[in-house]
């Protein structure tokens, strides 16, 4: 079994993976005030909840948007597993866990390891000429070019940090729990509110979708992924090409089975 480890800024999602598929998907706060005992506690008692024998985990891989979560991580998972993987404990971003796609940006190691990941693995599955929608903390959106290369792309609030910001900055909005809306106009204050998030996601995606195409010069297909792209999909049926909400945990155990 292969052990992958999506680290972002809200939740490390992490999963199993046996005969190329996963078997166990699971997701936790991203607590930056804990230890790596912490976590080693924590993952061990999610494994023996579900049954399952750390020892059997033969290999993992990790990718992190939170440096000072990756080594705990890292420490953390050398506690519960054989002493004979160690060596087959890969960390995305480091000098020698290849990644194989080429970046034509400005500054690579400025570029998210979540968003690479992405691009690698939509381009592996889906060809070139892509663009990838990710709803995590931030919504992102990354541009595959015509040699399967990434090229760049758009980082915009994300919309559980929209939604905090605009209860934490205002004195009587209140914190909301978005959902799909039909109606444009609120006719109450958590209507409108729900309408500005939902909606306003909604014409944030087309629009930009729309001018990245313009500047692109051509068609590419989407690709859309994340914790709250379910809720768009419908809206979104006429943009979304391909809905794939595990793509970052599926990159992952390619890049790690391309290294082993």
């Amino acid at each position: 079994m292969i052990l992958t480890f999506d680290i972002g800024n809200t939740n490390i999602v992490f999963a199993l993976f046996e005969d190329d598929k996963i078997k166990h998907q699971w997701r936790i706060e991203t607590d930056i005030s804990k230890n790596v005992d912490d976590y080693a506690v924590d993952l061990v008692e999610i494994f023996l909840t579900h049954k399952i024998n750390c020892l059997n985990i033969t290999g993992v891989i990790i990718g992190s948007v939170v440096p000072t979560l990756t080594k705990k991580i890292h420490e953390a998972v050398k506690k519960f597993t054989s002493t004979t993987i160690s060596n087959k404990i890969l960390i995305i971003g480091d000098n020698k866990t290849n990644i194989d796609i080429e970046i034509n940006v400005q500054n690579k190691s400025e570029v998210g390891h979540d968003r690479i990941i992405n691009a690698y693995a939509a381009s592996k599955k889906f060809g070139n000429n892509l663009i990838i929608v990710d709803f995590g903390t931030a919504t992102t959106f990354d541009v595959v070019g015509a040699k399967g290369d990434y090229i760049g792309g758009v980082i915009s609030p994300g919309i559980n940090l929209s939604i905090k910001t605009l209860h934490e900055m205002t004195a009587q909005l209140p914190k909301i729990s978005l959902k799909r809306q039909t109606n444009v106009i609120g006719k109450n204050t958590l209507e409108a509110l729900n309408s500005g998030i939902y909606h306003g996601y909604i014409s944030l995606i087309e629009g930009l979708i729309a001018k990245i195409e313009k500047e692109y010069g051509q068609k590419t297909k989407h690709i859309f992924t994340g914790g709250l792209a379910e809720l768009f999909k419908d809206d979104l049926s006429n943009l979304i090409d391909h809905y794939e909400p595990n793509l970052t945990l599926e990159g992952m155990y390619k890049i790690y089975k391309k290294n082993n």
